[in-house]
C-alpha cells in the first residue's frame, strides 16, 4: 500500500487578514515582476488551482514561486490545510518511478522464468518450476492491486495515466504471453510428445516477442519523461 508522507511548506503570507489571528497584520512590498521560470529548458505556463495565471516575483533578492505551478511541473500532486495553514506535496511522479521499475522487475522476472523453462526441459525441475511460477503471481497479482490502489480516492496518483496508457497494455499482454507459456510447459513436462512440444515452443517466442514490446514500453517511458536532455543513448 502507498504511504504518503507530506512535504510540509512554511507558507510566506504577504497579506494576512486581521480577522485570522490576533496579532496578524498586513505588510505593503515592493516586488518586481516579468520573472519567467523553465523547467528542462521549457516555460512554465504557471496557473492557480481554478486555472488563472500568476506570476514569479523578485522580493528582497530572493525569487518567489507558486507553489502549485511548480510542484505539478514536477509531476507532485498538491493539497492544503486551512486549519494549519500547512500545504501537502506529494511527490506523485517518483512514485510512478518506482511503480514502473516493479513493473519491469516482475515482467523480467518473468521472462527469466520462461528462458529457464527452455533450459530445463526435464520431468525432475518442474516442481521447481512450479513454486517459482507461483511466487511470480504473487508479484503479479499485488502489482495489480498497487495500480488499481492508484486509481482510488485515497491512493489517487495524478501521473497514473502514464502506466494505464503507455505501459499497461503492452505489459497485462506479456503477462498472458507468459501464463499461456508456463501451462504449455507444465503440459510438455506432464506427457512430452511432439504436439505439446510445438504448443510449447510457439507460445515461447510469442512470450519473448510480447516481453521485448513490454519492455520497449517501460524504457520509452524513461526516454520520454526521465530524461530532459539527449544523452546520446540509443534505446
Amino acid at each position: 500500500m502507498k504511504q504518503r508522507i507530506p512535504a510540509v511548506i512554511l507558507m510566506f503570507a504577504l497579506f494576512l487578514s486581521t480577522s485570522f489571528a490576533a496579532n496578524a497584520y498586513k505588510k505593503s512590498i515592493e516586488v518586481e515582476y516579468g520573472i519567467d521560470v523553465e523547467f528542462n529548458g521549457q516555460q512554465i505556463a504557471m496557473a492557480d488551482a481554478t486555472g488563472k495565471p500568476v506570476d514569479a516575483f523578485v522580493y528582497q533578492g530572493t525569487t518567489y514561486v507558486p507553489i502549485r505551478a511548480i510542484s505539478e511541473t514536477f509531476g507532485a500532486d498538491v493539497g492544503y490545510d486551512s486549519s494549519t495553514n500547512t500545504a501537502y506535496v506529494y511527490d506523485d511522479f517518483s512514485e510512478i518511478c518506482a511503480v514502473v521499475n516493479a513493473m519491469s522487475y516482475i515482467s523480467s522476472s518473468c521472462y527469466n522464468t520462461i528462458l529457464l523453462q527452455m533450459a530445463t526441459m526435464g520431468a525432475d525441475t518442474a516442481s521447481d518450476m512450479s513454486a517459482e511460477l507461483n511466487t511470480i503471481d504473487e508479484q503479479v497479482d499485488n502489482m495489480y492491486d498497487t495500480l488499481s490502489f492508484l486509481t482510488t480516492e485515497d491512493g489517487y496518483n495524478v501521473n497514473i495515466s502514464i502506466i494505464t496508457e503507455d505501459i499497461l497494455p503492452s505489459y497485462g499482454t506479456f503477462l498472458l504471453s507468459y501464463r499461456d507459456t508456463a501451462t504449455k510447459y507444465t503440459s510438455y513436462i506432464q506427457n512430452p510428445n511432439s504436439t505439446n512440444w510445438n504448443a510449447f515452443f510457439d507460445s515461447l517466442h510469442k512470450s519473448i516477442d510480447d516481453y521485448n514490446a513490454c519492455q520497449k514500453s517501460i524504457m520509452d517511458f524513461y526516454s520520454e519523461y526521465c530524461l530532459w536532455r539527449d544523452l546520446g543513448i540509443d534505446w
